[in-house]
């Protein structure tokens, strides 16, 4: 049986969707991650899939597991609950109302507000501990703590090969559980994106120009051409940026990197 979850790593959590569609739409709406299969798993810190392990085995009677060989296997061994799960408790969509002809017409429902995507928003410790130079960690301060923040497709070509599942672990459990660093996430359209940060094009905006090389006039046609392509303002992703601990008016210095036993200094 097809399964298509989302999961909040941090709450150790965990939803399923009757659909790919729903899931995508949950994991977008509720910033979660979306897990479609096993290896969409595998970038979650040990820590965080005992967690997620113990959540999905006790509804099955399964006995929780505190530590796995290796991440391959907690995400294979998360994935089987989850297929366990979705086959005994299926979500399904709730069948259509069947009104009689005879009924009058129901009076039309006013729509809901669309949801408000929450983000990833995490208050800082009360200390900042350093990063290595030339490590993930760093880069990824370097890139939060920009006034511009970063995108998740900025996040994912500066530190490839992670994965957005790794991303989002590196955000909730390298910045803030382990450096002390708070995230705040902000919504932007694909315009602002390239107004603010340089960015070059983002969902259905495109742009191959720097915003400081164009006048106020050709920005303005810019935009009016990529709303003539299909551009939507509405489109919003989510950007994430470094929020410091009380006191600290700039990250905390890099440290030096590692020098190799038998390198020169």
């Amino acid at each position: 049986m097809t399964t298509f979850a989302t999961i909040d790593p941090a709450a150790a959590t965990y939803a399923l969707h009757a659909s790919e569609a729903d899931a995508t739409a949950a994991a977008d709406a509720q910033d979660a991650l979306l897990v479609l299969i096993a290896e969409d798993l595998e970038g979650l810190t040990m820590k965080q899939v005992a967690a997620l392990f113990a959540a999905t085995a006790a509804p099955l009677g399964i006995a929780p597991v505190k530590r796995f060989p290796d991440r391959a296997t907690a995400a294979r061994r998360i994935w089987q609950n989850l297929a366990a799960l979705s086959a005994t408790k299926p979500a399904t969509k709730p069948a259509p109302e069947v009104v009689p002809e005879v009924a009058p017409e129901p009076a039309p429902k006013a729509k809901k507000a669309p949801r408000k995507p929450r983000g990833i928003n995490l208050a800082p410790k009360a200390e900042a501990v350093a990063c290595r130079e030339g490590t993930k960690q760093a880069l990824l301060v370097d890139l939060l703590s920009r006034p511009c923040g970063a995108s998740m497709t900025e996040l994912l070509r500066y530190l490839h090969p992670w994965k957005p599942v790794t991303v989002k672990s590196g955000l909730s459990w390298d910045m803030n559980s382990l450096k002390g660093y708070g995230i705040r996430t902000t919504f932007e359209n694909g315009h602002q994106r390239w107004l603010a940060c340089d960015y070059e094009g983002q969902g259905t905006f495109r742009a191959d120009s720097h915003p400081d090389d164009l006048s106020e006039a050709d920005k303005a046609v810019l935009l009016e051409q990529n709303l003539a392509e299909g551009y939507d303002p509405a489109e919003l992703f989510p950007v994430y940026h470094l929020v410091l601990p009380e006191g600290l008016t700039a990250p905390v210095p890099h440290t030096p990197a590692r020098v190799k036993a038998g390198a020169s200094a």
